[in-house]
């Protein structure tokens, strides 16, 4: 329990840094000066005003020098942090394919929470996913080769192989499909009346299409097409929320993305082999 205790903690911790992250990239500030401030009155923040969930709590929401609101969301991220990094634990323990893992969701966490509060993100951040993906896939063929790859059955079971193929072919199939959306949708909208607003023209972002390549990056086109197809299933509810009672088609789509991943991870393997069994 010490363990798993300490585990969530330094997520939590990772889940504040994330936070920073989250706030200055879109606005090309610095995540290293100036030290933490209120973005409302932009005084700095005390230490003891930015312990990671019990400051949120403590303060009741509210900064203490302009009395203003604290977004939900800063909570949000480190809580989701902490539980992503306990779970990755439980699930893979201390190892090189759960510090992939963990990467990965951080990444994805870093991404959704910027796509909902801007509808898009810096593109440099799925292109510095794929890079690590890529990376990751290059470690694990060099230990797979000092090893022993006498388990491997097929050049395209080498992670390395695994992640080129995962990028190009997830960006290259998810690119397809969103050609496809855009064409459907601008024949809906050619019929419809109401102008539609900016951004409402696209079925899919490139930032969508990116992100999907950075997933292929760490999981192989196979899990990369599942959370693809997965992410539709999860964002059905809200997708028929926004349609029909905001008269919109533009939603942050990259969260529910990010959900899908989570389940590919873990339950992935098991889903293919339910529907493909052979």
């Amino acid at each position: 329990m010490l363990i798993e205790a300490f585990v969530f903690i330094f997520g939590i911790c990772f889940g504040s840094f994330l936070n920073v992250c989250i706030y200055r990239f879109p606005r090309n500030l610095s995540i290293v000066k100036p030290s933490s401030f209120c973005p409302k009155c932009n005084n700095p923040i005390r230490w003891y005003d930015n312990i990671p969930l019990l400051s949120f709590i403590i303060l009741k929401r509210r900064c203490r020098n302009c009395k203003e609101s604290i977004s939900f969301h800063y909570f949000l991220v480190e809580l989701i942090t902490g539980l992503v990094f306990l779970v990755s634990y439980i699930k893979l323990g201390f190892s090189f394919v759960s510090a992939q893992y963990i990467v990965l969701f951080s990444l994805c966490i870093l991404v959704s929470f910027i796509d909902i509060e801007w509808r898009a993100i810096p593109g440099w951040i799925c292109i510095l996913g794929i890079i690590l993906g890529l990376l990751a896939g290059t470690i694990e063929t060099f230990f797979l080769f000092n090893k022993s790859c006498l388990s491997v059955t097929s050049v395209t079971e080498f992670p390395i192989v695994k992640s080129f193929l995962g990028v190009f072919l997830c960006i290259g199939f998810s690119y397809f499909f969103k050609l496809l959306g855009d064409f459907g949708l601008w024949i809906y909208l050619s019929f419809r009346k109401k102008e539609s607003i900016e951004g409402e023209k696209e079925s899919l972002g490139l930032g969508d299409v990116d992100f999907l390549g950075m997933v292929g990056a760490f999981l192989g086109w196979k899990l990369g097409f599942l959370t693809f197809f997965l992410a539709p299933l999860v964002s059905l509810v809200y997708c028929i929320y926004i349609v029909v009672f905001k008269k919109s088609h533009l939603i942050a789509y990259l969260p529910f993305l990010s959900v899908a991943t989570f389940i590919a991870v873990f339950w992935g393997d098991k889903i293919i082999k339910l529907i493909l069994p052979f």
